[in-house]
């Protein structure tokens, strides 16, 4: 059996890295609330996303937008936005502290459409991508910074956790119910070979391997297909070896942070052991690798996607995720992976929200998947996301019973992060 590790945000998130849209969008005008401050006052400031009529003399302390703002209003000024999906993502951003800014694409893509025809709506879709691209831009220069950065004491702590759940053995109980009775049986075939061979002096017992050995001595050659499922369930690892044959690291993160987890010190038997593949599906900010950046919407099946389909304007689908994964061999490669053999995927800082849910829809529906364990992020003693996660699992299942039948129950999951009481930022 299989494992993909399923890399979002939150994983970069997890090694203390300011990777959110949230910290994006904070570095972005601070960067440009220092230009602005630089203009002499009562001056004009342009950019190619927005204009400042009357630049302040006294500015309110901070650099975050809404202190800009309040500067430039006492001024009796005005911040006039040319790019207008920038306005958007920053005032959904300080008004509701979040914005996913490939949903807010996409709802703009669709409203684009819908008024094309008012003559009172002035936004086509070539404004909005045009704008989309320059956000884009702005966030891979942000990132290469992050990646740039130093590693600290934090990060190197979380790294030996991550590393141990990543390389755990499976769970039995972690299981779909035609998972479990399937290994129950070839367990349960093997078990009786390997007896019937040591009872007729085929083999010695010290031939086997020392949990075979272990399991036929306890249970002197005898268990009937009751007993290997209670063996199973309660002393899986005591008597079998369920390491993963091969770990697919998918990371949707444009970052590198999943690969000091392939590089693993060679005198880790455990490790040496496992076959590991990664795929960069959304790609990379490092353009030596020829991945790029895949930045956009990707739900087939929203309803409105198809009218968007048939619309015969290209311009539409420009930033749909389903069309560029076909300019690079990621997406093969994923689908070469997952029919190959049954896995078990581990959610690690994924949110699993409707802008994946074409692929995501892809994974977890599909036959070989037997397993889908959510690590969760702990807000506080009270608090964490877990059921925030399989919320939107469920959005990317079409079987519902099925999708009960894979995730994970929450008590045997655990945090991928924990908060912070006094250090989290």
């Amino acid at each position: 059996m299989n494992r993909i590790i399923l890399i979002g945000n939150g994983f970069d998130r997890a090694h203390y890295l300011p990777t959110s849209y949230k910290h994006f969008i904070n570095y972005y005008w601070e960067k440009t609330i220092k230009k602005v401050q630089k203009i002499l006052k009562d001056n004009r400031y342009e950019d190619d996303d927005i204009i400042v009529d009357k630049v302040p003399r006294i500015w309110i302390s901070g650099y975050e937008y809404n202190d800009f703002k309040k500067s430039i209003n006492n001024k009796k000024g005005d911040i006039i936005f040319k790019n207008k999906f920038l306005e958007i993502i920053t005032h959904k951003q300080y008004l509701q502290d979040w914005v996913e800014i490939e949903n807010e694409y996409y709802s703009l893509l669709i409203e684009t459409y819908e008024r094309k025809h008012d003559s009172r709506y002035d936004y086509d879709i070539l404004k909005l991508n045009a704008d989309f691209e320059r956000i884009k831009q702005y966030l891979i220069n942000y990132l290469k910074a992050i990646e740039n950065g130093d590693i600290n004491i934090k990060m190197i702590s979380k790294i030996d956790e991550i590393r141990n759940n990543i390389y755990s053995t499976f769970k039995f109980r972690d299981f779909t119910e035609e998972a479990k009775k399937d290994k129950v049986k070839i367990e349960y075939e093997k078990f009786n070979k390997n007896a019937d061979a040591v009872d007729k002096h085929i083999v010695s017992l010290h031939e086997l391997d020392e949990k075979q050995r272990l399991l036929i001595s306890n249970n002197k050659g005898e268990i009937s297909l009751k007993e290997m499922r209670q063996i199973l369930t309660l002393y899986s690892n005591k008597y079998f070896n369920l390491l993963p044959k091969k770990i697919l690291f998918l990371n949707f993160n444009y970052t590198d942070t999943d690969i000091r987890y392939l590089n693993y010190d060679e005198t880790n038997i455990v490790e040496s052991h496992i076959s590991k593949e990664r795929v960069q599906i959304h790609g990379s900010i490092n353009e030596k690798e020829k991945n790029p950046i895949i930045f956009g919407f990707g739900d087939e099946l929203d309803d409105k996607y198809k009218i968007i389909e048939d619309l015969n304007d290209n311009d539409y689908l420009d930033n749909i995720k389903s069309i560029k994964y076909l300019e690079t061999a990621n997406y093969k490669k994923l689908l070469e992976f997952i029919n190959s053999e049954s896995y078990q995927i581990f959610i690690f800082g994924h949110s699993c929200g409707i802008s994946d849910r074409t692929l995501l829809n892809t994974l977890f529906e599909h036959k070989n998947c037997v397993s889908i364990k959510p690590y969760y992020f702990q807000k506080s003693i009270s608090e964490d996301n877990y059921s925030d996660i399989v919320k939107n699992i469920s959005r990317n299942f079409n079987n519902k019973s099925i999708m009960r039948d894979k995730v994970v129950n929450k008590e045997f999951c655990v945090s991928l992060k924990t908060f912070e009481p006094k250090n989290e930022r």
